[in-house]
């Protein structure tokens, strides 16, 4: 197997564990973005999801070959009359991919502040406090140290809602922040941000994925798309205020437009 073909299945992997947890999820972004050696080479899918991806030996063909009747059995996508045409996501299928697929906020809406989020629930709760925990990191916040977590983007009205949701009102949970100037010992935000998310090797991440391109090892859309999406999934995307210097995210993202538009 090829490093090119290897690094892709490693992609698809990262992506599988992460954002596209379930083969029809792969197969309805496969579908959406056309991809062509995702799709058994085809540029109009003779076998839609029978065909999908089944090169791929990250999936279980099995799996892939139900992934279509799944999408279609739940209205996500709709057969063409011709079999040899790729299948049409509906708005609902639409709406799924926006569940699943990682996001590019290019505007990262910002009021100066940093919040700390701190719980104390005991170890006889362990259920409770890992499921909290989760939650805290599904929204983006990061670990400062052991129960104690940091985002740059308000988290007060998600934790409320989620506390009241799952009964988490006798618990003790703290939120508090620090303004632009703060600092936390010796680290001002911009440090801070970096420590908490590695942002430092986040970005050499996109360098490579901006190198990459530049150099011609990426020889199929999929490979590009998969590639950016892998990384994107891991980024908190901070404030740009936030980030450390030269950092190439924004860059990485021109490109990745370019190709899928």
């Amino acid at each position: 197997m090829g490093s090119n073909r290897r690094k892709l299945i490693e992609n698809v992997k990262g992506l599988s564990e992460g954002v596209l947890s379930k083969a029809v999820d792969f197969t309805l972004v496969s579908i959406y973005f056309g991809l062509e050696s995702s799709l058994g080479g085809y540029t109009k899918v003779g076998y839609a999801g029978e065909k999908a991806i089944s090169d791929l030996e990250s999936f279980n063909y099995s799996t892939l070959k139900n992934s279509i009747h799944y999408l279609r059995s739940r209205g996500l996508v709709q057969v063409a009359k011709e079999r040899s045409l790729l299948p049409k996501i509906t708005d609902q299928g639409k709406r799924r991919l926006k569940s699943v697929l990682p996001e590019y906020d290019d505007k990262r809406v910002w009021d100066g502040r940093i919040y700390l989020v701190t719980y104390d629930i005991p170890r006889t709760k362990n259920t409770q406090r890992n499921v909290f925990r989760g939650y805290i990191k599904k929204i983006g916040c990061g670990s400062l140290q052991y129960s104690v977590w940091i985002t740059p983007y308000n988290p007060k009205k998600l934790i409320k809602e989620f506390v009241d949701r799952y009964n988490f009102n006798g618990e003790l949970i703290l939120i508090s922040s620090l303004g632009m100037d703060g600092t936390i010992g010796n680290l001002n935000l911009r440090e801070l941000m970096d420590k908490v998310y590695n942002l430092t090797d986040l970005n050499g991440r996109y360098s490579m994925f901006i190198n990459s391109l530049r150099m011609g090892i990426f020889k199929s859309k999929d490979q590009i798309v998969f590639s950016f999406l892998s990384i994107l999934k891991d980024d908190p995307q901070v404030p740009f205020k936030l980030l450390p210097d030269r950092w190439v995210g924004d860059k990485a993202f021109t490109f990745y437009k370019d190709v899928v538009k």
